[in-house]
């Protein structure tokens, strides 16, 4: 874990957001695999936080790595 908050603390606020979208995007892949596999209510969690992750990235960005761990 402490080597992520590295990477990130070396990041840009813009390179932060790309990986913070990126997870999102991420996310959204894995609700649909648990469509396929009948898993609703998994894939309806990861598609909602998906979607709150996306719709907050620009703040997650510009917080310290710390706060946001």
């Amino acid at each position: 874990m402490e080597k992520n908050i590295e990477i990130m603390k070396n990041a840009s606020v813009s390179e932060r957001e790309e990986i913070i979208i990126d997870f999102a995007r991420w996310l959204e892949t894995t609700s649909q695999d648990a469509l396929v596999y009948g898993e609703g209510r998994f894939a309806l969690m990861s598609a909602n936080l998906a979607q709150a992750i996306r719709a907050n990235a620009d703040d997650l960005a510009r917080e310290t790595p710390e706060t946001a761990a």
